[in-house]
């Protein structure tokens, strides 16, 4: 099967990513043979195929024994490289690279191309340009660039590069179908001059310059062709060019289409906002009022100019776009400002005065009055940009017209909503980022990274990131929440800073962040600048719970906001704080409890006022302690029906109880420390201890200071049980059974659960503890007696009492039914099935498992039915389904290799080891416990 992580470059020099990130192939030979393979990736290439593309050796009836041995090496030495013996397999018919094809950028590169013709060939230029621009993206330099020496990339690099050109050339012609401007005349020029015998490529050159009003110069670049293919093959110009020329001394290339407006033709790329060009567009056609509402620096003045270009260049209205920034504007200019944009003011905009010889200003309402007039009957867009800080000046004025003016649409950006009649909201999202872990490949393809890679080649030429300077990239693109703006100063500072440095720098990004264009706006020049414009325009409420948020590390709860907020009535001003694009909610949100997240720079901003106002340590400690409370009431509810909520809601908290718990230790309460660790063990170990939790256990076990010693010791045995789940060696085991032995023997909290964990895993493991130091005493609420029956059934079976086992687990399974706890009812169930088989009575078996594992999967704990499904599938084969429970334990083994661990790998490969035996298949079998072994761990 095909692995997914694996990706193959071959469009620039070879590169390979597999699970473990970006790969070195060492020596031109192995890259060679890696590049050759990906030419037919996911099909078997034979030996023979393979010599002659290396050595340049004509395949005879026989393969030459050196060449053979010397590609058996290679092949080997590929394997290791790639790091997954199943990813280069081999048979009788030869290799096979086990890729899919989409993990190949050359197969990318041309089902792009083919997608991008079919919708040119539907006249839908603009997604066909698109199309060809992302796979023209995918190049890195010339194909198999360092790898041209091998006998078999000659022609495939030539047949790579040409398809390329073809490309660009359906590139270009899709552009001339939207309306070329004199970039790609520019363009069109520097092509022709380098394939000078293209003619599609001249008939473009021509094509362009006469819609660009440059008729003599398109006649003379068609003579210049002419002459040149006359004089090398004594031929006249073909039928694309002829057509050409006619068109253009019949005048059939008018310009484009250019409506009357005044949007400014932009002097960089746009990058990641294509969607949101085609939605807004799409809308206008349907409804008369659209607002892109987004945080500032979001590029919503950037997305309204290219919006309103789109509709210039696609059957736009016939009074023309026209743009008017409000930026500058005072709410009674709104009407004003407008009218001047549109230059239909009355000759005479003031009148004089009685008795004086000075001038009064009209009233706004009499501006809009005349505006609205004026407008009464024009077919135009007027885009009003920057309306955040006029807004109910903007809303009245767009209300006004849009209802006076019925051909009238209006597009306006603004940081929160008009809320007028009519409106349709386009949120202005954050750049596209890529998911830690990404792959180069999917890094570079996303837009916040091909923005910064853009704008740093403006002021570093040949920027191309790889490798570390590539994952510097991505962090700071996530680091900026993917904020047009914010990436932009930031690509700036390569002029004189390494890419690595400006990552670096990031925590005091706010004197980084300087220096942007001298003719943007004030507020557009620094990070700082742009922030503090949306804070200035809060009121004090608003500013005051903002700062105070900005110390929550996540997203967070309205219920937690008011704890740390205390300011006005803060369910209220959440919603104002998201109207206004500085609070965002988080999807999918819970109905009945909303929660809200805060972009990082917004938080670092609003951490450095509340430093200045000195309420930092205050406001962490009503963090903490609303955290506390959560956690020590949610550590019970984890024992009960509802436990599914509970686990969801402290799921939601992962970093905000990371957060409170670091704040406690570095503040030195180490008593708030140890609370939250007995409040948060038990969930840990519902959870398989993730990693986080070793960490948080280990700080607070070594937090100094005064602490309840029975709780301390509960989590020395909490952190000790912990670590058995990553023993890999008998002398860390013993090492751990000590610990646990010795943080039992301190006394902890005996009703606790997670003693009675310790002290059964000790039991267990150990072998030799059962008797040396007795079972912690049970609770006495219903839960602690059913866990204590699933305790002492768990000892039965493992001491060969299957019966005694049975009758346990059957009364522990009804003490968990009755309170509907799914944990204790998927361990028992589990257990009990394991303990049924063993004393000869599967008959009942398979209904436990499945029950089992269903909770199991209810909990996200899917790991743990594993032994069930394994065990499910022997049974079906013992039951005379061989296959059946072969193709069960096959599908497992895949699911496992993707995204499970190497306990897993191993419990199922074992599986198939006993499922062969069973099936008289020895040698598989065989291949299958040798497998399963060397994943164990």
């Amino acid at each position: 099967m095909a692995d997914a992580r694996v990706r193959v470059g071959v469009l620039g020099p070879l590169t390979l990513e597999t699970a473990a990130g970006p790969t070195r192939v060492g020596g031109a030979r192995l890259r060679a043979l890696l590049a050759r393979l990906v030419v037919d990736a996911g099909r078997t290439v034979r030996p023979a195929t393979l010599i002659e593309a290396l050595w340049d050796e004509t395949p005879k009836s026989e393969t030459p024994a050196d060449h053979l041995h010397a590609l058996q090496s290679l092949v080997s030495r590929l394997r290791r490289v790639l790091g997954d013996p199943g990813l280069l397999t081999s048979g009788p018919a030869g290799y096979r690279l086990a890729v899919e094809p989409e993990a190949v950028d050359a197969v990318r590169f041309e089902r792009l191309a083919r997608a991008g013709r079919r919708s040119h060939a539907e006249s839908r230029p603009a997604e066909a340009a698109a199309m060809f621009r992302e796979a023209l993206g995918l190049w890195r330099g010339p194909a198999l660039a360092d790898v041209r020496g091998a006998p078999f990339a000659a022609a495939e690099a030539e047949r790579l590069e040409r398809a390329r050109l073809a490309v660009l050339e359906d590139r270009v012609e899709a552009d001339l179908a939207l309306g070329g401007d004199l970039d790609l005349v520019a363009e069109l020029e520097a092509l022709t001059a380098a394939h000078p015998l293209r003619e599609r490529l001249h008939a473009q050159l021509v094509r362009a310059l006469a819609r660009n009003g440059r008729g003599a110069e398109a006649l003379a670049a068609y003579q210049r062709v002419r002459v040149l293919l006359a004089d090398a093959f004594g031929s006249d110009p073909g039928p694309q060019l002829q057509e050409a020329h006619l068109a253009v001394l019949r005048g059939e290339l008018p310009r484009p289409r250019r409506s009357a407006g005044n949007l400014d033709v932009p002097l960089t790329s746009f990058v990641g906002r294509d969607d949101d060009v085609r939605r807004v567009v799409e809308l206008l056609g349907r409804v008369r009022l659209v607002t892109l509402v987004g945080s500032g620096g979001s590029g919503k003045s950037r997305l309204a100019n290219v919006i309103g270009r789109e509709l210039g260049v696609s059957g736009g209205p016939p009074g023309g776009v026209w743009f008017v920034p409000l930026a500058p504007a005072g709410p009674d200019d709104v009407p004003r400002v407008v009218l001047e944009r549109l230059r239909a003011r009355e000759e005479r905009p003031v009148a004089p005065e009685g008795g004086h010889g000075h001038l009064r200003p009209v009233a706004p309402e009499a501006v809009l009055e005349h505006l609205a007039e004026t407008l009464a009957d024009d077919d135009l867009v007027l885009v009003l940009d920057n309306c955040e800080h006029v807004i109910e000046a903007a809303a009245t004025l767009a209300a006004t017209l849009l209802s006076r003016c019925p051909r009238l649409r209006v597009l306006a950006t603004s940081r929160e909503p008009l809320r007028i009649d009519g409106e349709t909201l386009h949120p202005v999202l954050p750049l596209e980022l890529p998911e830690p872990g990404a792959t180069a490949e999917r890094a570079r393809a996303c837009a916040a990274v091909r923005l910064f890679r853009d704008r740093a080649a403006a002021v570093r030429p040949g920027f191309a990131p790889e490798g570390g300077a590539l994952t510097a990239v991505a962090e700071i693109c996530r680091r900026l929440d993917g904020l047009p703006l914010a990436i932009e100063l930031a690509a700036a500072r390569l002029r004189v800073l390494p890419v690595e440095a400006v990552a670096a720098r990031l925590d005091d990004r706010f004197r980084l962040l300087t220096g942007g264009s001298r003719t943007a706006l004030p507020r557009h020049r620094t990070l700082a600048a742009a922030v503090a414009w949306s804070w200035d325009l809060l009121d004090a409420d608003e500013r005051e719970l903002l700062e105070r948020l900005s110390i929550v590390p996540g997203d967070f709860s309205e219920d937690a906001a008011e704890a740390i907020g205390r300011t006005g009535d803060v369910r209220e001003l959440l919603v104002a704080l998201a109207d206004k694009s500085l609070l965002h909610p988080v999807e999918p949100a819970d109905p009945v409890e909303p929660r809200y997240r805060m972009l990082e720079t917004i938080r670092e901003y609003g951490r450095e006022r509340l430093a200045l106002r000195a309420e930092v340590e205050a406001v962490r400690a009503r963090h903490a302690a609303f955290f506390l409370h959560l956690a020590e009431t949610a550590d019970p509810c984890l024992r009960t029906s509802g436990q599914l909520r509970v686990l969801g809601r402290l799921a939601a908290e992962r970093d905000n109880l990371s957060a409170a718990i670091r704040w406690a230790v570095e503040s030195g309460d180490a008593g708030l420390a140890v609370r939250f660790g007995v409040a948060l063990c038990w969930y840990w170990f519902l959870r398989d201890h993730p990693p986080e939790s070793l960490d948080l256990l280990g700080r607070i076990l070594r937090a100094p200071g005064p602490a309840e010693p029975g709780a301390r010791a509960l989590l020395v045995a909490a952190h000790a049980l912990a670590t058995t789940e990553t023993i890999s060696r008998p002398d860390e085991a013993e090492e751990a059974f000590d610990r646990i032995r010795k943080a039992l023997e301190a006394g902890p909290s005996s009703t606790h659960p997670i003693v009675r964990m310790a002290w059964l895993t000790l039991a267990i493991g150990s072998g030799r503890d059962q008797d040396r130091l007795a079972p912690p005493p049970a609770g006495t609420d219903p839960w602690s007696r059913a866990l204590d029956l699933l305790v002492q059934g768990v000892l039965a079976m493992n001491t060969g009492h299957a019966g005694e086992a049975t009758r346990l687990l059957s009364r522990a399974c009804t003490g968990f039914e009755e309170l509907g706890e799914r944990w204790g009812l998927a361990i028992t169930f589990s257990t009990l099935n394991a303990a049924l088989r063993r004393s000869g009575d599967p008959d009942g078996a398979p209904a436990l498992a499945e029950r089992a594992t269903r909770y199991f999967q209810e909990l996200g704990m899917p790991e743990h039915s594993l032994e069930n499904e394994v065990a499910a599938a022997l049974h079906q084969a013992a039951a005379g389904d061989v296959d059946g429970g072969r193709r069960q334990l096959t599908d497992l083994l895949d699911q496992v290799r993707r995204a499970g661990s190497a306990e897993s790998r191993a419990q199922v490969c074992l599986g198939l080891a006993r499922l062969e035996r069973l099936a008289g298949r020895l040698e598989a079998a065989r291949e299958h416990a040798r497998l399963g072994l060397a994943e164990a761990p």
